[in-house]
């Protein structure tokens, strides 16, 4: 920790022209008030303070899931420059983190629908559910069905995917290379067209599909923090104010933007499958991950807490007959399909969280 302070201010005082600083500084991390001043110290030991002050410098003190990070960022007329030190995490690091122990999540499975198709996703909306394929929208209320097909324009691909989201009585599918608008009110209406618009994938973030294959091109645009383009991924799910990436490499990337507009890697996890999921809990938010199993064995969803280190599981992996298909973020709940490797058909769960001692 002192030495990356150190270093930081001698880098900063070398860019200034050791020029009198006046100095901010905000803690963001899990370090304590104690660590705080002593970074301030070491900070300030290597700066000139004294005299009329030339150039401001706010330090932010920072973490991501594998190290701390310290941001100078400094203002001199209309520049400004950003420069960076960071130091490995380790269970001495932080006594506030060490302490720290996030609540266990325990997760309910509920069935909500089965058939022989692959089921893409299922939303609810009001005392109805859609269920979503590739060659209809299913709607499902009491022991009423109505169906409305999806037109087949352009050959789908092997891996199909597909997304559903809804508002009040309205609902959009997403599809590769395809967009469905539709109402369940007075009665189930569908219109669908070609289109390389992007999918929803949380609230306030939009990515663009590859609609020849299963996967997101890389492009994304999220609210704070704008449009960045990121190597291609499975899935993503916002933590705090970091976001993870099941990649198309095998491995979830972390990347934050709390302290610049350009965002910051945040280290790796290796142990998650491509399918991930933020939900919101009574005792916080969690992210959902499989395993990296193949379609061929049958897999587990596991919660896990972020919010601070490198991902720590919180609670027990909840089984599945087959592999997961699709899971995708419904609030305060998620929505998972898998498909049973014995009969081969498919089924959609919700996914409510507990939480408990």
């Amino acid at each position: 920790m002192g030495g990356a302070a150190g270093e930081l201010a001698r880098a900063v005082a070398a860019a200034v022209a050791y020029a009198p600083v006046a100095i901010t500084v905000k803690n963001l991390s899990a370090l304590s008030a104690a660590e705080t001043v002593e970074i301030r110290r070491v900070f300030e030991s290597e700066l000139k303070t004294a005299g009329q002050p030339a150039v401001e410098v706010q330090l932010t003190i920072s973490e991501n899931l594998t190290q701390f990070v310290l941001v100078a960022e400094i203002h001199r007329g209309g520049e400004r420059q950003v420069l960076l030190e960071s130091w490995p995490r380790t269970p001495e690091a932080s006594t506030a983190a060490a302490t720290d122990k996030p609540a266990r999540v325990t997760l309910e499975k509920k069935l909500l629908w089965e058939q022989d198709l692959p089921i893409l996703d299922v939303a609810q909306t009001g005392d109805a559910m859609l269920v979503l394929d590739a060659t209809r929208v299913l709607l499902v209320r009491g022991a009423d069905r109505q169906s409305a097909p999806i037109p087949a324009t352009h050959p789908w691909p092997r891996d199909m995917r597909g997304r559903v989201s809804t508002a009040n009585s309205t609902f959009t599918a997403y599809l590769p290379g395809a967009i469905c608008r539709g109402s369940t009110q007075p009665q189930l209406s569908l219109e669908c067209h070609d289109s390389q618009d992007p999918w929803l994938l949380a609230p306030g973030a939009i990515a663009v599909f590859a609609p020849d294959r299963n996967l997101f091109q890389g492009h994304i645009d999220i609210e704070p923090g704008g449009a960045r383009d990121l190597p291609p991924f499975y899935a993503a799910a916002p933590a705090g104010d970091a976001w993870i990436f099941a990649a198309a490499d095998g491995r979830a990337h972390a990347y934050t933007h709390s302290y610049s507009q350009s965002w910051e890697s945040a280290g790796t996890v290796d142990q998650w499958g491509s399918d991930i999921a933020a939900i919101q809990t009574p005792c916080g938010a969690r992210v959902l991950a499989t395993r990296p199993t193949s379609l061929g064995e049958p897999d587990a969803i596991q919660p896990y807490d972020v919010s601070r280190t490198a991902p720590n599981p919180t609670g027990p992996a909840l089984e599945f007959s087959g592999p997961i298909t699709a899971l995708w973020s419904a609030g305060n709940s998620a929505t998972a399909v898998s498909r049973d490797l014995q009969t081969g058909r498919y089924a959609a769960f919700s996914l409510a969280p507990t939480c408990g001692s």
